[in-house]
């Protein structure tokens, strides 16, 4: 029997001082007792379907943050940048608090041309 430490992965018995005083590679106190190979393969299914719904759960969140704009100005001084799409090299479109667009035309004909 042993203990996983759930931050980064490695591995102690169950007689080891670093399941009470937490991890000496990385400061964790969180263990998860693994009794058999099934706990591990189950547990390893289990991070991956959480870093598969974190992803797509980020991806949600920068769709219902931003819309059409990349950049938005809710008050002066504050912008709301959408790095993501900018990367991808979407079309720089500013929304201004009022509701106003402004689009630089030229990010918009280069997205075409690549295409």
């Amino acid at each position: 029997m042993v203990h996983k430490c759930l931050k980064c992965g490695a591995v102690y018995d169950d007689d080891d001082e670093s399941i009470i005083n937490g991890c000496p590679k990385c400061g964790s106190v969180f263990f998860m007792y693994i009794k058999d190979e099934k706990d591990v393969k189950a547990f390893e299914k289990l991070q991956k379907d959480i870093k598969e719904k974190r992803i797509d759960l980020k991806k949600e969140v920068v769709k219902s943050k931003f819309g059409v704009e990349t950049i938005r100005i809710p008050k002066d001084g504050v912008y709301e940048i959408n790095i993501d799409a900018l990367l991808k090299g979407e079309p720089l479109i500013v929304l201004v608090k009022n509701g106003t667009y402004f689009v630089y035309l030229p990010s918009v004909f280069e997205k075409f041309e690549k295409k």
